[in-house]
């Protein structure tokens, strides 16, 4: 008896594949993606899952895992952007969180900062991709907050890890917009530690999970004074 081996998926049923899985995720967690909307997640994945095997771009392997913490994150968190206005992300690496919200609130203005350069070569790949308008990529190594000085305030911030705390501290009251949001994507003890001790010139609002696991939160502040619970 021949066993035959079952077909080789082409990168065209791949990517097909994961916008139905994302489509089916997102709207289990409440927020349905448009056809556009999945579309374009899906062009993200090929070219994360295209570029990564030249670069390390994630440490995620499994497509379970990507779905999860990349996409279906920024996706739970989208309902805190509306409007225009300029959204920054500082360590853009692979683009998320900042660019599926991006794609979920079009009209805002999106800088993406990272340091590396072949990072951001694939970062303004993803932005040519997918037809992101009032989209670029700022090359640059920040290690202070006056590094960021042509960019801040902003409306809309958003890093992953605790580091960008510290980065942050010597901005002083200048990083939001009146009426602006910092969306930090951490680890539960990371969101804890910036609930008790804040970045000056932000005020904590709410502590959320995320789909991506138990160990995952988003810790949402708005402009305010420094305060403790």
């Amino acid at each position: 008896m021949v066993t035959r081996r079952a077909p080789r998926e082409t990168p065209e049923s791949e990517n097909s594949r994961f916008r139905d899985r994302l489509s089916v995720a997102a709207r289990q967690i409440g927020r349905p993606l448009s056809d556009a909307e999945a579309a374009a997640m899906a062009s993200h994945y090929r070219l994360l899952r295209r570029w990564g095997a030249r670069m390390n771009l994630t440490g995620l392997k499994d497509e379970e895992a990507i779905l999860s913490r990349h996409f279906l994150e920024p996706i739970a968190a989208s309902d805190l952007l509306s409007g225009e206005g300029r959204l920054l992300d500082l360590g853009s690496g692979n683009g998320f969180p900042a660019v599926p919200l991006k794609v979920l609130h079009p009209g805002l203005a999106l800088v993406l900062v990272e340091a590396s350069e072949k990072k951001s070569a694939f970062l303004w790949a993803v932005l040519r991709e997918l037809g992101l308008k009032e989209a670029r990529v700022e090359t640059r190594r920040v290690e202070r907050a006056k590094d960021l000085d042509d960019l801040l305030p902003c409306r809309y911030l958003t890093f992953r890890a605790l580091r960008g705390r510290d980065l942050l501290e010597g901005a002083g009251d200048q990083l939001l917009e009146p009426g602006g949001r910092a969306l930090l994507f951490v680890s539960v003890e990371e969101a804890e530690e910036l609930r008790q001790r804040p970045v000056r010139g932000l005020r904590w609002v709410e502590t959320r999970p995320l789909p991506s696991g138990r160990r995952s939160a988003l810790a949402v502040f708005e402009p305010g004074a420094r305060s403790f619970p």
